[in-house]
């Protein structure tokens, strides 16, 4: 004989029936709620779980006690999730909504939430979070969406995704943010963000990107994706430690002057940097062209890892190595990654004296510090598929012979 299969129980269904009791004679159902909510609070974990199963009346005691809710799909209105919060899931902590249509005008007001997620409810309009306790928020929109952050002053993660920025109000500020993440957001006007305690900031495919200006002193990891790039003219890093920039414009778009001033102002607020990653989809994204070298000063005065990755199949070895070493004259390491193959360039510096000063050297002459032609004692290189060898050693030797220095191999990779 073939058994029916047994239904799952799921708080969508939950949602769906009305509250009532099953069993007539179920007299410890009709005790009062607060007994019965005494009663739950001290049964273990397990047996929690299972007293929804017991009636509708206990399915709904059973959801009042916990602390997480997620719906998906559902079609509900303003005063339906309100109701559905207050009646039924007034505990809760963690909220998701994925794909809810019908709520135009949101208010979450809520003492409890911690963490609310809303994904891809088209039909938003307006949002307003009185939640004084919420330390997580991440928002996926379809289409703009005004959010207004109330009293939300234990904001600690913020991540908005199809956000017009210009219709929030941006004048509430957030002492405990520590990350940052803005993706396909309406920069359109002025935003300010000013912050002592982010950790981390990511700025990813921005729309209409206007003036933007962050200050954040304790800014430990950045993150840049774009086809274009933001005129980053006010920004303020000290202490920076990890910088990604991902650069994929298409392949007519035209890398001219005002592309590169825009990425060397980009790398200068990135200065304090000791490691950074570039992504990009073709090397003339980010080999500064030989006539804006001639007459400016490089952006990177420190020491600094370059990592290049790069989906180009034509990568010229030399050609990118000159260009990070234009970029950063105190270049640690170069590491470039292509589709087939990976390349390395390590140096090795010892700063000498100052009466090697030269002073037709723009960096040397800029910086207290020596550019690695007036520093550099040994050399590595490494390639994957054994190629370049030869003529990066070219390009090291004909460069350190033009300021009458030279330097060793110090190891070779394979």
């Amino acid at each position: 004989m073939r058994r029916n299969p047994v239904r799952k129980c799921s708080w969508e269904r939950f949602l769906d029936s009305k509250h009532g009791i099953l069993d007539p004679n179920d007299t410890i159902s009709r005790m009062p709620e607060t007994v019965l909510h005494q009663i739950i609070s001290f049964l273990p974990y397990s047996d929690k779980q299972h007293v929804r199963f017991l009636s509708r009346k206990w399915r709904r005691l059973h959801a009042q006690n916990q602390n997480r809710l997620s719906l998906t799909g559902r079609r509900l209105s303003e005063l339906e999730l309100s109701k559905i919060m207050t009646d039924d899931f007034h505990s809760v902590e963690f909220l998701t909504l994925t794909k809810c249509s019908g709520i135009k005008n949101l208010k979450l007001t809520s003492f409890k939430l911690i963490d609310v997620n809303l994904n891809y409810c088209g039909s938003l309009k307006t949002l307003d979070l009185n939640t004084p306790l919420l330390e997580t928020f991440h928002f996926r929109g379809i289409r703009p969406c005004r959010i207004d952050f109330g009293i939300c002053k234990k904001l600690a993660v913020l991540k908005l995704a199809g956000v017009a920025m210009y219709n929030m109000d941006y004048s509430i500020t957030f002492p405990l943010l520590l990350v940052l993440r803005l993706s396909s957001c309406d920069m359109s006007g002025c935003i300010d963000i000013s912050s002592n305690s982010l950790k981390s900031l990511h700025l990813l495919r921005l729309k209409n990107p206007g003036d933007i200006t962050i200050d954040a002193p304790n800014l430990k990891s950045f993150e840049y994706h774009g086809n274009t790039i933001i005129p980053f003219l006010n920004m303020h890093f000290p202490n920076l430690n990890k910088a990604m920039i991902a650069l994929k414009p298409s392949r007519y778009k035209k890398r001219n002057e005002e592309w590169f001033n825009r990425l060397i102002n980009m790398l200068k607020c990135l200065k304090n940097a000791k490691y950074l990653t570039i992504h990009t989809n073709s090397d003339k994204n980010i080999i500064v062209p030989k006539k804006f070298r001639e007459t400016l000063v490089p952006p990177f005065g420190g020491n600094l890892d370059i990592t290049v990755k790069t989906s180009s199949r034509s990568s010229n070895v030399v050609d990118l190595s000159d260009a990070m070493l234009w970029i950063s004259p105190r270049l640690s390491s170069f590491y470039l990654e292509s589709i087939n193959w990976a390349f390395v360039l390590q140096l090795m510096r010892r700063d000498l004296l100052s009466g090697t000063h030269d002073n037709s050297c723009s960096f040397c002459s800029s910086y207290t510090s020596r550019c690695w032609r007036h520093s550099v004692t040994h050399y590595s290189l490494g390639h994957s598929m054994g190629l370049y060898i030869n003529e990066m050693g070219s390009y090291l030797m004909e460069n350190l012979e033009k300021v009458g220095r030279s330097a060793m191999l110090w190891e070779l990779f394979e």
